[in-house]
């Protein structure tokens, strides 16, 4: 990307612009859009300039139109930069994640964004959908049949309700062929932007009410971890490894993941520390309980090499311990051939 189209040459654009102003005109425009510091609403600014509401609201109307002719005329190639941008990522962008999708930013600009937020409503042909029941707060080209894109998230959304489990978005569409008219693109940008659907790390599409696509609490978390990397962890690391996934701003405390593995029976504690999920086929309680079961699915004596085979892959144990197990529990009793029985 060329260096000419990052957000800090927009600050330079943005703030040449506004500069040129009237000083109400300057001082709403900053204040509604959070320039450089955080944004005020129309009566806050009302108050500050001894004005009514309504007026700031022309003050503003007014200055946008001045901004946006200035932006237009001035600065076509980064304008038409910023929606050729929008329209690869299939015209619609997620408000929040505008910054890093559509210009070159890191994240350390962060506090850049209300000015990428300003610049974009100057351009002609963006236009911003408020939060609804059905959309977060995004930027969308203006030519976009913006109700059609809602029926297919509503679409989608009853079918996996009636399905319960994510779907690729290839059976969505072979499930709902009068969507195949809008580009993959597009359609592949919707989950973002939708409040009800999310993209799971596997690349399938799910209700983000789905605990296990969308996790809000602590166990949730832990089983979505666990999921996602399809082996055991240990605590430790799984409380890691929530922090930074970074869900939602939540403090990950290590002990409550900690109590939470040992208190939930979809999590199997099998060495130091160590957990893995039950479903895996991994069997609950200590390393004798795990012995009894082994045997008892065998039915018949077993010598010690075969027990430490099967047991291994259950617990992360020395040989050592499963054969203490073995020769000191009153469960089991050893054969005249050295194999062993459940006594």
């Amino acid at each position: 990307m060329s260096n000419k189209y990052t957000i800090q040459e927009l600050v330079k654009i943005l703030d040449t612009e506004i500069n040129k102003l009237k000083e109400n005109e300057k001082k709403v425009i900053i204040g509604r859009f959070g320039i450089g510091k955080g944004s005020k609403s129309l009566a806050a600014i009302g108050r500050d300039l001894k004005l009514s509401r309504e007026r700031v609201r022309q003050i503003q109307t007014e200055a946008l139109k001045k901004l946006s002719s200035g932006v237009v005329r001035d600065y076509k190639e980064f304008s038409d930069h910023i929606l050729a941008k929008i329209e690869g990522l299939g015209g619609i962008v997620k408000k929040d994640k505008a910054l890093y999708k559509i210009i070159e930013a890191g994240d350390k600009e962060k506090d850049l964004e209300n000015y990428l937020h300003l610049f974009l409503r100057l351009i002609p042909g963006i236009e911003i959908i408020e939060r609804d029941e059905n959309l977060h707060d995004s930027w969308i080209l203006s030519n976009m049949p913006k109700e059609e894109l809602v029926k297919v998230l509503k679409d989608w959304s009853k079918y996996l309700n009636n399905k319960k489990s994510p779907k690729k978005i290839e059976v969505l569409l072979s499930e709902h062929p009068d969507h195949k008219k809008h580009n993959t693109t597009i359609l592949l940008a919707l989950p973002e932007v939708s409040r009800k659907l999310i993209e799971t790390y596997e690349g399938t599409i799910g209700l983000s009410e789905w605990p296990e696509v969308s996790p809000k609490t602590v166990r949730d978390k832990i089983y979505f971890i666990l999921k996602r990397y399809q082996k055991p962890l240990h605590f430790q690391e799984i409380a890691r490894t929530i922090e930074s996934e970074k869900f939602d701003q939540k403090k990950v405390v290590t002990a409550t993941v900690h109590n939470e593995l040992i208190a939930d029976d979809r999590f199997v504690l099998i060495g130091r520390g160590i957990y893995a999920l039950k479903e895996w086929g991994y069997i609950s309680g200590t390393v004798k309980d795990v012995i009894i079961s082994v045997m008892k699915k065998s039915g018949k004596s077993m010598d010690f090499a075969d027990i430490y085979k099967i047991v291994s892959k259950q617990r992360l144990v020395r040989k050592n311990t499963i054969l203490i197990n073995l020769q000191t529990q009153k469960e089991f009793k050893k054969l005249e051939s050295g194999k062993f029985v459940i006594a």
